[in-house]
This record gives C-alpha cells, structure tokens and sequence, in this order.
C-alpha cells in the first residue's frame, strides 16, 4: 500500500493512492485511488513490480475511484500489461468510470489494455 500527503489550508491527510487488496500466489487485486499522474505513476509501477516479481501474473485493477489519470500512470499500465502478456499472464482493468474509459477509448488504449466492460460488479476481487 502507497500513501500520499495532501495538504490543504485547513487539514494534512494521508491518501492511498494504491492499494493492494487481496492477493494469493498468482493473482493480485490493486484499487486505485484519487489522481494519477507523472507525480504518484511511480507508486502503481511499484506495486506492479512487487507482485510480478512475487510472481504474480493475473492482475486486477479496479479504477473505480479515479479521479484523473494521466499518459504517464496510463504507461505504467501498459507496461505491466504487456510484462503480463509476455508471462502468459493478464492485467485487467476493472470498474472505469466514464470519463477514463472515454479516455481510453478516444487514444485507442482500450485495444491494448484488457478493459472489463461488465456492468454491476461492485468488487474486484481476485
């Protein structure tokens, strides 16, 4: 897990930007949270890393509280996706909101990434 200090004018909090949520010996579930950007992509490339290197290599990452993604955490995960692939693994991303899978679709990311298009699950699991 990956915290982040905000500070605003009137309060500190601590943030969790990503997040590990269940895992076994070849499978992880990561949830994602608030901005990802050239400053906090480094943390999701790290959380990646430690589970590829556990040897996990079926990977969920559900997306439901993202709040703005850049082309640098959108890096992240399609370097994981293809380190997946390459392991005869998969990377999916689970619960986008609208305004990222629009993301998505209009660069022509959502045919590289394995996007769950599935309606109604609340949970990743793994």
């Amino acid at each position: 897990m990956t915290d982040a200090t905000i500070v605003f004018t009137d309060r500190v909090e601590r943030v969790t930007r990503v997040e590990t949520t269940a895992s076994d010996e070849w499978r992880a579930a990561i949830a994602l949270h608030g901005e990802l950007d050239v400053a906090t992509a480094h943390e999701l490339h790290r959380e990646l890393t430690r589970h590829f290197d556990a040897g996990r290599r079926v990977i969920r990452v559900d997306a439901r509280h993202v709040e703005f993604m850049d082309s640098t955490a959108i890096g992240a995960l399609i370097n994981a996706t293809q380190r997946c692939t390459a392991e005869h693994g998969s990377l999916i991303l689970t619960n986008v909101p609208p305004r990222l899978r629009r993301l998505l679709e209009v660069t022509g990311f959502d045919k590289v990434l394995l996007v769950d298009t599935a309606r109604g699950h609340s949970e990743a699991s793994v």
